[in-house]
């Protein structure tokens, strides 16, 4: 029973320290319940069979150990692990068409940021004087970028 002790031990140990690598990157309790049960197992196979045991599942783990370690760091492990796809989508593009003086309606509470509705599409704006309400009348003063500026239209 002991020797299947010991080997579940350090099993379970290196188990947890790959989850710690992969899964949880840092140092938390799957790295450091690893540790201590790989020390365990090796504790209980120096106490339980002697020193000659006990050097070698101290070594045989040492080696298992670098083994991993050698294959974790290869660069085609990681390419297994990591993710392919790519994100190609733009945020809130501001049409060329758009231009001061512009008329809109709000669609939500300009607060400073909100939704206005200009030329039949949706786009995001930010008023500059105060909070807007939805449903009323705006007017595009500044275009800059990414971002359109707006005040309520008095007229």
């Amino acid at each position: 029973m002991s020797a299947f002790l010991v080997i579940l031990l350090i099993v379970i140990g290196m188990a947890l320290i790959v989850v710690e690598v992969v899964v949880l990157p840092g140092i938390t309790v799957a790295g450091i319940a690893g540790i201590v049960l790989i020390a365990a197992g090796v504790f209980v196979s120096f106490s339980a069979f002697g020193e000659t045991v006990g050097i070698i599942s101290l070594i045989g783990s040492s080696l298992l150990f670098i083994v991993f370690l050698i294959y974790a760091l290869r660069a085609k492990t990681w390419n297994r692990l990591s993710l392919k796809s790519e994100i190609d989508s733009k945020v809130n593009l501001v049409n060329d068409d758009i231009q001061v003086g512009d008329a809109a309606v709000t669609i939500s509470r300009l607060a400073p940021m909100g939704k206005i509705l200009i030329r039949d599409t949706i786009v995001e704006a930010k008023s500059i004087l105060g909070l807007i309400d939805e449903n009323k009348a705006v007017k595009v003063i500044e275009v800059s970028g990414n971002s359109i500026v707006v005040q309520e239209d008095i007229e």
